[in-house]
């Protein structure tokens, strides 16, 4: 039986080891980050480790105090003063290796959790964040846990009250996102991206504009499923509009992240799965017309995309994009889709002759197509010569003729 937790018998479990793994989207506990507030002076020494998404889980825990640090695989600007101050341990991993690391090379000595209180059985569902846990709490030496009842039980991976050391039980907040508010250019990028879903296509979408703005542009398909990483609130449009198909496992998702609304319905509405079974490359290849879409800071004449560097600044990390895209290329009728504006709100050319030195998110061969409101660049089995022609067709026209010599001088170059 899980023994009592407070703020005070918090801090003594964390004493006893400094490898602490804690979740991130709305698997991060809000009471657990109080505690942490109240009594930084006890995270000396400590290091957290988590999949924290940017923009979304802000809490910098390695800016606690001095000696303590913050191991994930996204730099966000949140993280900024403790990266620049050598706190964080970045790793540039994608889902699925950073899945096989915690599952089987690394063990902690304490992994926080946030679940719904223990059902008939004993069994506390990991809810709606049931991405990264799965991995990390068979092997550690203790289990700390925040049972929330606003978190939702789900249909989806579960932790035994009996393997839980000790626990709290109070009802606080769920961390909740809401859609963004629809923006002109996204939704005619979206409008671009619809005409390659058909009806009954399987979609994965990350979170953020561009993914929201899709989920309203495809509301007339019917019979679609989803399978991705995370749920939004856009999930709730295609429930009402009729588009998704009505069998029980048409939604697969490792998280949902969004509002209230969202967590009422997931329940109901959405299987949950451990990163192993949703980005497993096996498991998306065997998914019929798998279209992956996601979002790019900026895509190069070769194809090349970049969806981390802004000005020269790292600002997040490859996540689940390779994974997906591997994934949709062994899909049946499976598709690629990198989508973006083609002009930054400056007015600068997204599409660019050559992407600066450095690591780049999706290397030019991974490449499929390409999208932005002007249309479609389907880039698969084009020479060097068709892509850039190509790419340069949906660039925006005032930057086209200084991209068609850009390329004339870079291709004598290749």
């Amino acid at each position: 039986m899980a023994r009592p937790l407070d703020a005070d018998s918090f801090f003594d479990h964390l004493a006893q080891g400094c490898e602490i793994f804690a979740p991130g989207c709305a698997g991060h506990s809000l009471l657990f980050e109080s505690w942490l507030r109240a009594q930084p002076q006890r995270c000396a020494g400590l290091r957290f480790t988590g999949v924290h998404i940017p923009t979304v889980n802000t809490f910098d825990f390695a800016g606690l105090h001095p000696q303590a640090r913050q191991r994930s695989i996204f730099l966000s600007g949140d993280l900024r003063t403790s990266w620049l101050e050598g706190r964080v341990d970045y790793l540039p991993m994608s889902y699925t290796a950073t899945w096989r690391w915690l599952r089987e090379k690394v063990s902690f000595d304490t992994v926080l959790v946030q679940v719904a209180p223990p059902d008939d059985d004993g069994n506390c569902s990991l809810g709606v964040a049931c991405d990264f846990t799965p991995a990390t709490w068979p092997r550690a030496t203790r289990i700390l846990a925040h049972i929330n009842p606003r978190m939702p039980r789900t249909r989806g991976p579960s932790i035994p009250l009996a393997r839980i050391t000790a626990a709290i039980e109070q009802d606080m907040p769920l961390l909740e996102i809401t859609d963004p508010a629809a923006d002109p250019a996204m939704d005619a990028v979206a409008a671009q991206v619809a005409t390659l879903v058909e009806d009954g296509a399987t979609l994965q979408l990350g979170l953020g504009r561009l993914q929201s703005a899709v989920l309203r542009a495809v509301r007339e398909r019917r019979n679609l499923r989803i399978h991705s990483g995370m749920v939004s609130d856009g999930l709730l449009g295609l429930l009402d509009s009729g588009a998704l198909s009505p069998a029980p496992d048409a939604v697969v998702a490792g998280v949902a992240l969004g509002t209230a609304a969202l967590y009422d319905a997931a329940p109901r509405t959405v299987t949950f799965r451990e990163v192993g079974h949703t980005h497993d490359h096996v498991v998306l290849g065997a998914l019929p017309r798998l279209t992956a879409i996601n979002s790019a800071l900026s895509v190069d004449l070769l194809g090349q995309v970049n969806g981390e560097f802004l000005s020269g600044r790292q600002l997040s990390g490859v996540g689940g994009l390779p994974d997906f895209l591997q994934g949709a290329r062994q899909s049946v009728g499976g598709r690629g889709i990198i989508a973006l504006p083609a002009s930054t709100p400056k007015g600068e050319s997204r599409i660019v002759p050559m992407l600066p030195a450095g690591p780049v998110s999706l290397a030019r061969v991974d490449a499929d197509c390409i999208v932005s409101e002007y249309g479609v660049a389907d880039l698969r089995h084009l020479d060097v010569h068709a892509r850039a022609r190509a790419l340069i067709a949906i660039a925006a026209p005032e930057h086209r003729e200084a991209l068609e010599h850009s390329w004339q001088a870079l291709s004598h170059r290749l």
